[in-house]
């Protein structure tokens, strides 16, 4: 038994189960790897702008994302059974095409049940997200938190149409959803408090100091500097130049 205190999925570890004879020996490993992956930073929207964005490029990079090998084209006429969303793939698609895609619990959603199961070290879940700044009109990824360290089976990915009678047009290869690793309890654990419970008086007014100067020379200096909007965080440094004690690059 995976997870059992032996055979655990190891750390920093995503355990992908698939079993190639459901499928005719046609859905294979390197099949599964190139629709299931790491988004890379480049986006086909993005001018050379964004990419001067630090917090922008990282996400894009941020979990692994989900993707059909078939155009997908779909439309919901508003009504909450199954058969009110219409969807229509490839004509060559087989029952080995990834992945499966129905409108199986109605109410404009579209499921995607894939080929495979995922499993996580003990303690960690999987969440789905939307494609990390990827866009798709009309249509957003349902958010789920699932615990695939303990889980024994497939889980799906749900995408829920917004507007109906729109028709959505999704081509092949496009991400269709997005998940990435959190540890259980991490998020539920914290807590939003006010810094005047948390810190002296003195600390409270240099941070409000160093926020206050930022600003001032990220409205008033940076713009007269050529290719110098945000270069402090890109960095890694502050306004005075102290180097952040862990700085993460794309």
């Amino acid at each position: 038994m995976i997870n059992d205190g032996i055979n655990d999925v190891p750390d920093k570890t995503i355990a992908i189960f698939s079993d190639s004879e459901e499928y005719n020996g046609e859905l294979t490993q390197e099949r599964i790897l190139d629709m299931l992956k790491k988004p890379n930073k480049k986006r086909d929207w993005f001018s050379s702008h964004f990419y001067k964005c630090l917090p922008l490029t990282i996400g894009n990079q941020y979990g692994f994302i989900v993707s059909a090998e078939f155009d997908i084209n779909c439309e919901w006429n508003g009504g909450d059974k199954p058969e009110d969303t219409k969807l229509y793939v490839n004509d060559n698609v087989s029952n080995s095409d990834y992945p499966n895609i129905s409108s199986h619990f109605g109410h404009g959603v579209l499921t995607i049940n894939p080929p495979y199961n995922l499993r996580t070290p003990p303690g960690v879940n999987l969440m789905t997200i939307n494609p990390p700044n990827f866009i798709m009109p009309n249509i957003t990824v349902m958010t789920g938190v699932v615990e695939t360290d303990n889980l024994r089976r497939r889980f799906t990915f749900n995408l829920k149409i917004q507007s109906p009678n729109t028709p959505i047009y999704i081509p092949a290869g496009y991400p269709l959803a997005a998940f990435i690793p959190v540890p259980r309890y991490y998020c539920d654990n914290f807590k939003l408090d006010f810094a005047e419970n948390l810190f002296s008086e003195d600390i409270i007014k240099e941070e409000m100091q160093a926020e206050h100067d930022a600003w001032k020379h990220r409205v008033e200096v940076e713009p007269t500097l050529k290719g110098q909007i945000g270069r402090h965080y890109m960095q890694g440094k502050d306004i005075y130049g102290n180097l952040f004690k862990d700085h993460q690059k794309p």
